[in-house]
């Protein structure tokens, strides 16, 4: 696991610190939800479970990160709210009860390094939600080798203005090399590499076919403005894929 999620999970929860009442309103009206129960695996610090919780709706999440989970409940204890937290790995984990919806923003899914690990993940969540249910994740699609893109952005941690960094920095065998860097204003670097597996829309679509979801919907990452489901979607960035339940 990498370490911004474990040693530098509380500068992770800083730097990706943003509103989401917008994300929420979109994403359970295109489900149709007014209330429920949702589940987000790899949920980091809970920011967007949060946003559902302020809503209404009950709340759970699985992240592998102990540290990540204890800034979550900390969050929620702030908040006065009263969450489900699980420390499992998001391939294999049982629910006392199903849930309505699902979210995972960011392409937290492409940790995921294998087609096995990826449906060992799909098939869990299938066990884990009702038929029907609606589970939205940003997983970018795109050819292997469309590397390069980076990212910068200040954050405030502890009264300091920091800067986030990431960049893409290559791609072999089917995955690509990240790196993040937080910056301190007195120079000080904390970075972490690590490896992100790559999709592209025919490998995704030949996985979802073998799973107990289908690609129902897409949607842009800001403004939910429609996408067409197809090869258009390679090279789309951060956008919302609706996965809706078959069995």
């Amino acid at each position: 696991m990498s370490e911004i999620y474990t040693t530098f999970a509380a500068l992770y929860d800083a730097a990706f610190d943003w509103a989401v009442e917008d994300e929420v309103g979109s994403i359970s009206g295109l489900s149709g939800l007014a209330e429920g129960r949702v589940l987000e695996p790899m949920c980091g610090s809970g920011r967007l479970l949060r946003g559902f919780r302020a809503s209404g709706y009950d709340t759970v999440g699985v992240d592998a990160s102990r540290e990540m989970l204890s800034l979550a409940r900390s969050h929620y204890e702030r908040h006065g709210f009263e969450g489900v937290w699980i420390q499992a790995d998001v391939r294999d984990f049982a629910l006392d009860e199903a849930c309505d919806l699902a979210v995972c923003p960011i392409n937290s899914l492409a940790h995921l390094l294998t087609p096995s690990d990826m449906l060992a993940h799909l098939n869990c969540m299938s066990r884990n939600l009702y038929e029907g249910a609606s589970y939205w994740i940003q997983l970018d699609l795109k050819e292997p080798g469309q590397t390069g893109a980076s990212e910068e952005w200040e954050f405030e941690y502890l009264g300091e203005t920091l800067i986030s960094q990431w960049a893409c920095t290559g791609c072999h065998d089917g995955t690509e090399t990240h790196v993040s860097r937080f910056v301190f204003p007195d120079g000080r670097v904390i970075e972490d590499d690590y490896e992100m597996k790559v999709w592209n829309y025919d490998s995704w679509s030949r996985l979802l076919h073998t799973s107990p979801f289908e690609l129902s919907a897409a949607y842009t990452g800001g403004s939910f403005e429609p996408l067409s489901v197809g090869e258009n979607l390679n090279g789309e960035r951060v956008f919302w894929q609706q996965l809706v339940k078959l069995h």
